[in-house]
């Protein structure tokens, strides 16, 4: 048997094309969770002479997405039941008690709840809403009722009003500082100064250890951390995933010069050639000498690349695309020329280059 339990609605571009992405299946099952318990305490405070629900009281109770409709997305939830359990043709009404309280503790303006919400039942907001991004909401009240629209911030509000912190989802970037391996975890280095201790599977130990004390390189957390109420990170509770991305930086110029297109220079200048280029970043990231000062690389008119150090006698190393040929210049102490060309089209051949590099760079003041 299949009985309509709420019909929700998501907003948001997501939503757009009326699909709901996977990730939206933890709300959904968080948000089940969340009625069972507030069904639970319902029943029990109708019921002091209980100390628990009855066996059985919940059984009946699976949320089902039976459709989406459109208009953005709107998923109905429906209780399946069958065999004996079908037998019972009524929700009980606990359940859509909770359901209502539910919407009416959403659409309530801040610290304003229903009596009949339980503060420490907030906490599964932790949990309800999680993968909203900002400007997406989910409205969570039955389609004859007032909307109970939950965005972000109001999830952010309803954790708050009964706890120090809440928990949302986190992509922090940084450098793997100190590591406890008794514990699994590192200690993350973040650039805008803040720093943070991830736990880590021992399948990341050897990464750790690898990369640990390089700040060149950079780990990427994805997970679910806590904040304060002045969005000040408290803890990461979980990790989804870590990725490490070498020589970040470097990485990442080779990612904006690839995404350069003929004409970048004011009409004019023509795009690096996207195979050469992506030949020189494969060799260049991860292999760059860690004691050398990472160049700036820009590019040229002529689709070709420009390396440069700001160091004394001006360094640089003139890259040709799609030849491969590089030309090192700098002006030495006595001021003159030191000029010295490479052919970078055989992989052998950047060992050689970076070798070149450190003999002439290494010593240079800085």
């Amino acid at each position: 048997m299949i009985q309509p339990f709420l019909q929700t609605k998501f907003d948001g571009a997501r939503f757009d094309q009326h699909t709901l992405p996977i990730e939206v299946a933890r709300d959904l099952a968080a948000y089940e969770s969340l009625v069972i318990d507030l069904a639970r305490y319902l029943y029990l405070r109708d019921n002091p002479g209980r100390q628990r629900v009855p066996r059985g009281f919940d059984a009946e109770f699976h949320l089902h997405l039976q459709r989406v409709d459109a208009g953005s997305a709107r998923p109905l939830l429906s209780i399946v039941t069958a065999g004996t359990l079908a037998l019972n043709t009524g929700i009980n009404p606990l359940f859509e008690k909770a359901r209502d309280l539910i919407g009416q503790c959403v659409s309530a303006p801040d610290g304003q709840f229903p009596e009949d919400f339980p503060r420490d039942l907030l906490s599964h907001f932790n949990q309800v809403g999680r993968s909203l991004r900002e400007g997406e909401s989910w409205n969570l009240s039955p389609e004859s009722a007032a909307p109970a629209i939950l965005t972000p911030e109001k999830r952010k509000h309803l954790v708050l009003a009964a706890d120090k912190v809440y928990e949302r989802e986190i992509e922090l970037s940084g450098s793997i500082g100190e590591a406890d391996w008794e514990k699994s975890t590192f200690r993350l280095r973040v650039a805008d100064g803040t720093q943070a201790t991830v736990p880590m599977p021992e399948s990341f130990h050897a990464k750790a250890r690898e990369f640990g004390g390089r700040p060149r390189h950079q780990v990427t957390v994805k997970g679910v951390a806590a904040y304060d109420s002045w969005e000040k990170l408290q803890k990461i509770v979980s990790v989804d995933s870590l990725d490490i991305q070498k020589d970040f930086q470097l990485a990442a110029r080779f990612d904006a010069l690839s995404d350069l297109q003929d004409g970048w220079l004011d009409g004019v200048g023509k795009a690096p050639d996207s195979a050469a280029l992506a030949l020189v970043a494969e060799n260049i990231v991860g292999h760059f000498p860690e004691n050398l000062p990472i160049p700036a690389i820009v590019p040229t008119p002529e689709g070709n690349l420009l390396m440069e150090w700001s160091l004394p006698g001006s360094p640089s190393l003139d890259v040709a695309l799609p030849a491969l040929t590089a030309v090192f210049h700098a002006f030495l102490p006595d001021e003159s020329d030191l000029d010295h060309e490479f052919a970078l089209s055989d992989d052998r051949a950047w060992p050689a280059l970076f070798q070149f590099l450190n003999s002439q760079l290494e010593n240079i003041p800085t």
